[in-house]
């Protein structure tokens, strides 16, 4: 039964993403993407090299992050903590929504740690993806009263707040999940999971989730470097609506392979559309920001992982 629910599964997500390329093929397909793409020939390089760098920033941020989750167990270097994020990035590209990122990292981790180096792993997901959605859905919130005549508002906002207040709450409190009938639908194991991450202070869950806030400001800045560097100037709030929808519905939808490539394109598509930004912009960008902070790293990384493996 539980082999025949994983398949279902893959076949839902495999169905999702070929929609989502589809959609994509037409717009490339309707909007005469490839003879729009010269009229960009002309961009300021600087700002391309500033992306460049915060895409270091980035992975030293997730190295940071991740040499603090597991430090309680295994000690080392930011240096060796940055090697081992590349080389789990270089593993999870080409796994579906890149779940091979963590099993590239446990190289790094005695086999005896390796079960707890997950549970701690979680944290620093856990945070990372409740920035995401809370800032997603504000950013959302944006992009409808820009676009849309909205009535009742307020119901948007008050619903946008009380989501970002209780991810909060449960982020510092998971046991509160305990406390409701969402139990009875969690494995032992699972129940157990949250009692551990309960149990890790509060200054170090602050700690992982400033991190990780770093790390989706600097994904905004570079979005918006990109779109700066092909000289479309948006101002900053619309701006960042726009990017931290696409970031949300990016999360929200699954991929199979390479690090989440089509889905965001797709995505990218769909949302910086309602702008009336040109198609070809659109992908020209979402295919630099893939390249430079995940093809180019994970290339890297898979020179680290092959070292590593020898060893």
């Amino acid at each position: 039964m539980k082999a025949l629910n994983t398949t279902y599964l893959f076949a839902i997500k495999l169905l999702i993403v070929s929609l989502v390329i589809l959609y994509l093929a037409y717009k490339i397909y309707t909007n005469d993407v490839f003879d729009t793409l010269p009229k960009y020939s002309n961009y300021k390089l600087n700002f391309i090299g500033l992306v460049f760098s915060l895409s270091i920033l980035n992975w030293g941020l997730e190295a940071k992050k991740w040499q603090i989750l597991v430090s309680s167990i295994r000690r080392f270097s930011f240096f060796e903590s940055y090697k081992s994020v590349l080389a789990g990035l270089s593993v999870g590209i080409f796994t579906p929504n890149r779940i091979g990122n963590f099993i590239g990292r446990l190289a790094w981790i005695d086999k005896a740690n390796r079960q707890q180096a997950t549970i701690n792993t979680m944290i620093g997901n856990l945070a990372q993806f409740i920035v995401t959605v809370v800032l997603g859905i504000v950013g959302f919130v944006l992009v409808v009263f820009y676009k849309f005549n909205i009535e009742h508002e307020w119901f948007i906002f008050l619903f946008a707040l009380l989501f970002m207040v209780t991810s909060t709450v449960l982020y510092f409190k998971p046991s509160l999940i305990l406390k409701t009938f969402l139990k009875r639908f969690l494995p032992k194991k699972s129940q157990q999971h949250i009692i551990h991450i309960e149990g890790k202070p509060k200054s170090f869950k602050l700690y992982i989730l400033g991190l990780s806030l770093l790390r989706y400001l600097t994904f905004l800045t570079q979005y918006k470097l990109l779109f700066s560097a092909f000289n479309m100037h948006i101002y900053w709030g619309l701006m960042f609506g726009l990017i931290s929808t696409v970031y949300l519905l990016t999360t929200i939808i699954p991929s199979v392979f390479f690090g989440k490539l089509f889905v965001r394109e797709s995505v990218a598509v769909f949302v910086f559309s309602l702008v009336d930004i040109e198609i070809a912009l659109i992908l020209l960008v979402a295919f630099l920001l893939w390249l430079i902070n995940l093809a180019i790293p994970a290339s890297i990384g898979g020179i680290i992982w092959l070292k590593k493996s020898k060893q």
